[in-house]
C-alpha cells in the first residue's frame, strides 16, 4: 500500500508516534520518462508506507497524533465570560509614576499655582519685584490655611534657588520679602523658620551631596551666599543678617575644597567674590575688628592654590586673584587708612568704589533719584495698572502755553543764544 503524510524522521518512530496517513489520491509512481533513479524512489516510498501501517493507534498517547482523534480543545484558565482585562502598572513603573504626577498636578494647591506664576514673572521682569511680591503676599495671605501648604512654598523656593542660577538673587530677595510680609504662623512656624529648617537639612548632608551630587551642593552654596546678603531679621529693634547662614558658608567651602576639581574651585571663588566682603564685615563687627574665621579660610585657600591636586594652572591663578582681592579690601576704598591724605588723591573712575544703591530709570531713559523712586512707589504710580497715567515729558516739545510773559521772553532769549 502506498500513501503520503507527515511524520518524524526515519528511525524515530519508536520515540514519537505518527498519525495515520491519508488515503492516496495521487500515485507516487513517477511519471514516465523519469530518470533511472526512479526505482530507488519507489522502493523508499514502499518502506515509508510499511512504517505508517505499523503505527499502533490503540495506544492512548498515540491518539493525540491520530487523524481519528477527537476534536482538539486547548487547556486554558481563560474564560469568555471573564471580566474586562485591565493591565496593571507593574510592567512599567516609569509610566505609573508619570501618570501619578499628572494626577497630582491636576489637584495642585492654589497657593503653589500663585507662587509659580509670580516666580515666572520675577524671572522675566525682575525690575517689577516690588509690585509682584506685594501682590503675591496679598494673595498667599488669603489662600494659605494649612502648615503643609506653607512648607511646600518654602520647598519650591529653596529648590528653585538651588537649581536655577537666574533665580538665586531674586529668590533670596523673595525669601526676605515673604519673611517680613507673609504674616501667617501655622503650628508655631512662619515661612522664614521653615526655609531655615530646610537649609539646615541640606547643610547636614553636605558630605553626601559632595559624593553623590556635587552640582546640587554648589548650587546650594551659591544660594546660601545670596540668602545671607538678602535675608534680614529684627532683634531688639535692630535689623541684622542671619548669622547662622554666615557661619555655614565657610563650612560648605571647606567641604567643596576637599575635592578641588575645576567646578568646585570655580564655585568657591564665585561665592567669596559674591559675599566675601559682607562675611568679613559681619565677622569684624562681632569680634572687635578681627576676622579669625575668614583669616583661617584664606590661609587654607593659599595652601590649596599650591596643591598638586588642582587640575589646571588657571585654578591656582583664580585663587591667587581672590586672595589679592581680599588684600585690597575687596575693592573698596580704604577710607580709614587714607583719611589724612584723601584730599591729595585723585580717585580713578571705576576703581576702589562700589555703588551699592540701585539705579532706577524713567521710561524716557532718565535716571531717577531715590527720592523720586520712593515717591512713585508710595503713591503706586510705578505699578503696571497706573503707569500709563503718568505724563512723562522729554522737554523737546517746545511748548510755552503754560509760561508767563517773563518766562516766555527768557525762553525766547535762551533759544536765540543757542543759534
Amino acid at each position: 500500500m502506498s500513501g503520503r503524510g507527515r511524520g518524524a524522521p526515519f528511525g524515530n518512530s519508536a520515540k514519537k508516534q505518527l498519525r495515520r496517513p491519508m488515503a492516496s489520491t495521487v500515485s507516487p509512481v513517477p511519471p514516465s520518462g523519469s530518470s533511472a533513479g526512479s526505482g530507488v524512489a519507489l522502493e523508499d516510498l514502499e518502506t515509508v508506507s510499511q512504517q505508517f501501517e505499523s503505527i499502533d493507534i490503540s495506544n492512548g498517547d498515540a491518539g493525540l497524533l491520530n487523524i481519528n482523534a477527537s476534536e482538539f480543545v486547548p487547556k486554558t484558565s481563560l474564560s469568555v465570560s471573564a471580566t474586562e482585562f485591565v493591565p496593571g502598572y507593574g510592567l512599567d513603573p516609569a509610566l505609573a509614576q508619570e501618570e501619578s504626577m499628572d494626577a497630582q498636578s491636576e489637584v495642585q494647591d492654589p497657593a503653589l499655582t500663585i507662587l509659580y506664576d509670580a516666580m515666572n514673572q520675577l524671572i522675566f521682569e525682575p525690575g517689577r519685584f516690588d509690585s509682584i511680591a506685594r501682590q503675591l503676599t496679598q494673595d498667599l495671605n488669603t489662600v494659605i490655611k494649612e502648615y503643609s501648604t506653607l512648607e511646600n512654598l518654602a520647598e519650591v523656593i529653596l529648590e528653585s534657588g538651588i537649581n536655577e542660577p537666574n533665580f538665586r538673587y531674586t529668590g533670596a530677595r523673595l525669601c526676605d520679602y515673604l519673611s517680613l510680609h507673609l504674616t501667617l504662623t501655622l503650628e508655631g512656624a512662619n515661612i522664614r523658620q521653615i526655609i531655615m529648617q530646610k537649609c539646615n537639612r541640606e547643610f547636614r548632608i553636605r558630605q553626601k551631596l559632595l559624593d553623590e551630587n556635587a552640582e546640587r551642593l554648589r548650587g546650594f552654596l551659591l544660594f546660601m551666599a545670596e540668602l545671607f546678603q538678602q535675608l534680614e531679621i529684627q532683634v531688639n529693634a535692630v535689623v541684622q543678617r542671619v548669622q547662622v547662614l554666615g557661619k555655614a558658608i565657610p563650612d560648605l567651602i571647606y567641604t567643596l575644597a576637599s575635592k578641588p576639581v575645576k567646578e568646585n574651585v570655580k564655585c568657591i571663588v564665585q561665592t567669596l567674590k559674591l559675599c566675601g566682603s559682607v562675611l568679613e564685615e559681619e565677622e569684624r563687627a562681632a569680634n572687635m575688628g578681627t576676622a579669625p574665621v575668614l583669616d583661617k579660610l584664606f590661609a587654607f585657600l593659599g595652601e590649596l592654590k599650591q596643591s598638586p591636586e588642582l587640575e589646571e594652572p588657571i585654578l591656582a591663578e583664580m585663587l591667587s586673584n581672590l586672595i589679592a582681592l581680599r588684600d585690597t579690601n575687596w575693592g573698596h576704598a580704604d577710607t580709614a587708612a587714607n583719611a589724612g591724605d584723601a584730599q591729595d588723591q585723585v580717585p580713578l573712575p571705576g576703581l576702589g568704589t562700589y555703588e551699592l544703591e540701585p539705579v532706577f530709570y524713567a521710561p524716557d531713559g532718565q535716571v531717577l533719584t531715590m527720592e523720586e523712586y520712593d515717591f512713585l512707589q508710595e503713591y503706586g504710580i510705578n505699578d503696571d495698572e497706573n503707569f500709563g497715567e503718568v505724563a512723562w515729558s522729554t522737554g523737546e516739545d517746545g511748548s510755552t502755553e503754560d509760561m508767563g510773559p517773563e518766562a516766555e521772553a527768557a525762553y525766547e532769549k535762551f533759544l536765540t543764544g543757542q543759534m
